[in-house]
């Protein structure tokens, strides 16, 4: 007989203080959730214009930019006026609420939040979808392309050098970056993500990898208490990355026509999605 089951949501936590956000998150992730941890609101626009959030749990002191400015930013932006967005906060005064709620919060919970302030939270406002009995048998495909917006770098440099402009398309060059991010997977790492999705916003590079945690990563996540195994696998990323920095900067330097200010990194320690966010030093001029 069906039954129903609570659908996973994309949940962004939004807090300066990294073990506060990172509980929080490991929290919502052992509730089957894909989250998304950032520490500071400048962070949270650019990762959440890629992983578009259904949730985004977010703390009203912050440095920079403080939550309710980054919820009234958040609502005056089309896409995400109908996200659910919920304040955190251990100011308990009237005052914080109505500022919150002013700002476009739908409820403010007080830290430390609970476990059962979460549950009725998720309860409130996940959809619920049909689970049959029985698992239907499912007939595994064969591996797809990484992605299909591809574009080999020495393909790119050939389309340009025949072009009197000398640049590439947006298409061209958000598949240019594709490519040679699968490259640096194969090269570096010995692996490949199943999708990867490059989009350039202005003055932004959003790139997002679907993939998976290697063995050695679930390995690691059990080698330590849950919250350092996130830790840790989170920290290995990074690194990998930071490493592949320069090679990353040069080829959207090579493929955009523009320098990388700074680059942002994030990764699901549930479903191994990544999320990586390059600021550019200006917006890309395409052919």
């Amino acid at each position: 007989m069906p039954t129903t089951k609570i659908k996973p949501l994309r949940v962004l936590v939004v807090d300066d203080n990294r073990d506060g956000a990172d509980a929080l998150g490991l929290l919502l992730e052992e509730l089957d959730n894909e989250v998304h941890v950032t520490y500071g609101g400048v962070q949270a626009l650019d990762v959440a214009t890629a992983f578009r959030p259904d949730l985004m749990l977010v703390d009203l002191l912050m440095p920079g930019m403080d939550g309710c400015t980054l919820v009234t930013r958040f609502r005056q932006i089309p896409g995400f006026v109908n996200m659910k967005i919920v304040a955190i906060t251990g100011q308990k005064g009237d005052e914080y609420h109505a500022l919150a709620m002013k700002a476009g919060c739908d409820l403010v919970l007080y830290k430390p939040v609970t476990l059962a302030a979460v549950r009725m939270v998720l309860a409130n406002m996940a959809p619920f979808e049909p689970e049959p009995a029985s698992p239907p048998m499912r007939t595994r495909l064969p591996a797809q392309p990484a992605t299909d917006r591809r574009l080999p770098i020495g393909e790119a440099r050939k389309i340009r050098s025949e072009r009197p402009s000398k640049t590439l398309t947006q298409a061209e060059s958000e598949a240019a970056i594709c490519d040679g991010i699968i490259r640096f997977q194969d090269e570096y790492l010995g692996w490949r993500s199943e999708r990867i999705h490059a989009h350039l916003v202005k003055d932004m590079l959003i790139v997002r990898i679907m993939g998976v945690l290697t063995l050695a990563e679930r390995q690691l996540g059990k080698s330590a208490s849950p919250e350092r195994g996130r830790d840790l696998i989170k920290q290995a990323r990074k690194q990998l990355l930071e490493l592949a920095r320069p090679m990353l900067e040069s080829l959207v330097h090579e493929a955009a026509g523009v320098k990388v200010r700074s680059m942002h990194h994030d990764i699901s320690t549930i479903t191994g999605e990544e999320i990586v966010v390059f600021s550019l030093t200006e917006a890309p001029r395409f052919q």
